[in-house]
């Protein structure tokens, strides 16, 4: 196991989480229809406000899509030099492939696990046949 390449893979995730979660969280509870005081006072009207929807959204889509971006890297990859690639051609993966390995994110719990078990590889990975490696720049 490349301990280098996990930690980046977890600096990767850490970022895009981040930006996941608290984009998410600001639309939430500051969106339109939303009150910030939900946020510490929950009520059920908030679960109704547009701002609670487009949170949402922003979550799930975001999660779907974020490796689709920035030359098929997440903001999380680009920073941390990562790209995804397909497992048994070396080739940049597919599209679908992204988002097919994306699907299985929304089980974070159960990823982490399955990352730690197997060398480094998500869930994802191996149901969309791809890899996360080091991202070297050619000039």
């Amino acid at each position: 196991m490349d301990i280098k390449l996990l930690i980046r893979r977890f600096l990767a995730f850490v970022i895009d989480w981040n930006i996941m979660f608290g984009v998410a969280m600001v639309l939430m509870f500051f969106g339109p229809g939303s009150n910030p005081e939900f946020f510490i006072y929950p009520s059920i009207k908030m679960f109704t406000s547009v701002g609670f929807l487009l949170g949402l959204l922003w979550f799930f889509l975001y999660c779907l899509f974020k490796d689709c971006l920035f030359g098929r890297r997440s903001l999380g990859k680009l920073i941390c030099r990562l790209k995804i690639q397909n497992s048994e051609t070396g080739e940049k993966a597919s599209f679908g492939s992204l988002i097919l390995r994306n699907i299985t994110y929304l089980i974070a719990q159960i990823e982490g696990i399955v990352v730690l078990v197997n060398k480094g590889k998500r869930l994802g990975d191996f149901i969309a046949k791809t890899q996360v490696v080091r991202h070297i720049k050619t000039i």
